[in-house]
């Protein structure tokens, strides 16, 4: 009788198991990268034409609020500017490392 449990329960947790593998579901990043799927080359095109308005955007204001004598203000908008840097210089770290990642697993492939 005992065995016949142990027996069940290790049936039960085999047959949970492979539920789980075939009804996995997508994670998130997953979903993301299946509803917005660019080319990188374009993706890259779009976040460099968004970087660039904004840089610019924050130059004009900057320079207004300095030809203005409102120095608090430029110094507000010089400091998104410097985010603004920062995003564009983590978004191309993260590029190049992409790169050569893929060219990595390139190079492994055409080895074996």
């Amino acid at each position: 009788m005992a065995q016949t449990v142990i027996a069940t329960q290790q049936d039960a947790a085999v047959s949970e198991e492979d539920c789980c593998k075939q009804d996995r579901q997508p994670s998130v990043y997953e979903l993301l990268d299946e509803l917005i799927s660019f080319d990188r080359s374009t993706l890259t095109k779009i976040l460099a034409v968004c970087a660039s308005t904004l840089l610019l955007v924050s130059s004009i204001l900057i320079y207004q609020e300095v030809a203005a004598g409102r120095t608090d203000l430029a110094m507000i908008y010089g400091g998104f500017f410097l985010l603004v840097i920062g995003l564009v210089a983590s978004v191309a770290f993260v590029l190049h490392e992409t790169s050569q990642l893929e060219a990595v697993q390139t190079a492994e492939k055409k080895g074996e």
